[in-house]
């Protein structure tokens, strides 16, 4: 199913970027949209925090008191017509991809690039429920961030936490919706690469966290024992290129960008600060906590990415550029699956199970069992 979807979503890609019969653009886009809530809505036993999220809507656990009202709602809701945990993840599938699909066909250069781009990226987010809707309802919201609609940004992001309270750290991209000149951003660039090369982050005392709250104490101390991590000057420096390429080149070419799409503006200030965040906790205790929080920033890497390959004229490189973005997307892919492998000690996104499946395969052992 992944590699299926992969390519899939590939192929759409190079049909937008090399505009092949954009004539059925929206048809296809439409298409591919339905196969990601199909790809969402009918897995079974895929993803993180399956256990804990299937036992709540059979109301095994339904009192779980941090899980937030929207999203208690939001299972209350289906569990007025079905007890089908299957019916909840489609639905769950139609709303995330509704929001999501809105803004990437309105504001992507290359909407099937960034869709399959947000594929490669949020693949691994697969499972974690309340953050998902919480991060569509962020996505949604880039609308009135461009239309420089405050107050309604604001409330949408309010509505947002209801899902998911880290998605209020996304109320302070209010504050990036105008041009900040490039000589400054170097300068706060270079601070806080000192600061990470400097490993002074991973010095501060776990008790700052307990202030704020047990549970974040509690999580950063978990990591602390459960990763060993070491402020490598070489491994931040590839980290960062990995990470910054597309800033660099966006920098270069920032006057031809925000002539051409007035929107870029916002987009390029927010992946700046999801690259110096990321600059200043990569390879710290506080990493994976710091990642969940920043995936609301993170994600313009999908816009990113097709502005920088809109620059491409010369059809031979852009064919090289996009083959460089399908490694990527691949390779991102594979070392996010990975992780969740090495760190729980089982791979929790493969094989791809349908419920389809499953359903064949328990009347298969209740046949067994019967005989």
């Amino acid at each position: 199913m992944y590699v299926f979807t992969f390519t899939i979503l590939a192929l759409f890609a190079i049909k937008d970027v090399f505009k092949i019969n954009s004539s059925t653009n929206l048809k296809l886009f439409i298409l591919a949209i339905l196969l990601l809530i199909f790809h969402d809505g009918f897995r079974w036993g895929v993803g993180t925090d399956w256990e804990p999220y299937l036992n709540f809507f059979e109301l095994k656990e339904w009192d779980f008191v941090h899980f937030d009202i929207g999203y208690i709602l939001l299972n209350k809701f289906v569990r007025l017509f079905t007890d089908n945990y299957s019916v909840f993840l489609i639905l769950h599938a139609i709303i995330v991809y509704s929001l999501i699909s809105i803004t990437i066909y309105k504001y992507s250069v290359y909407p099937f690039l960034s869709l399959f781009l947000f594929y490669a990226l949020m693949i691994t987010y697969l499972g974690m429920n309340r953050e998902y809707i919480a991060f569509a309802i962020s996505l949604f919201s880039y609308k009135y961030l461009f239309e420089n609609k405050r107050f309604i940004f604001v409330l949408i992001i309010l509505v947002a936490s209801l899902f998911h309270s880290s998605v209020l750290l996304f109320l302070f991209a209010v504050f990036f919706n105008n041009e900040i000149k490039l000589k400054y951003m170097l300068w706060i660039f270079i601070t806080f690469l000192i600061i990470s090369i400097s490993g002074i982050v991973n010095k501060l005392p776990l008790n700052l966290f307990y202030l704020l709250s047990e549970n974040i104490g509690g999580k950063m101390s978990f990591y602390s024992t459960s990763y060993e991590l070491d402020s490598n000057l070489l491994f931040t420096i590839f980290s960062l290129l990995k990470r910054s390429i597309c800033l660099i080149i966006a920098a270069i070419y920032y006057d031809r960008l925000k002539n051409s799409d007035k929107n870029f503006i916002i987009i390029f200030n927010l992946y700046f600060v999801s690259t110096i965040i990321y600059l200043l906790f990569n390879n710290t205790i506080f990493q994976i906590i710091v990642a969940r929080g920043m995936m609301y920033f993170n994600i313009t890497e999908i816009f990113m990415i097709p502005y920088i390959v809109s620059l491409v004229s010369n059809i031979e490189f852009k064919k090289v550029i996009i083959l460089a973005v399908f490694v990527y997307g691949a390779l991102t892919i594979n070392k996010s699956m990975n992780f969740y492998k090495d760190d729980l000690g089982v791979d929790i996104f493969r094989p791809y199970n349908s419920v389809l499946i499953n359903n064949q395969y328990n009347a298969m052992e209740d046949n067994s069992s019967a005989n």
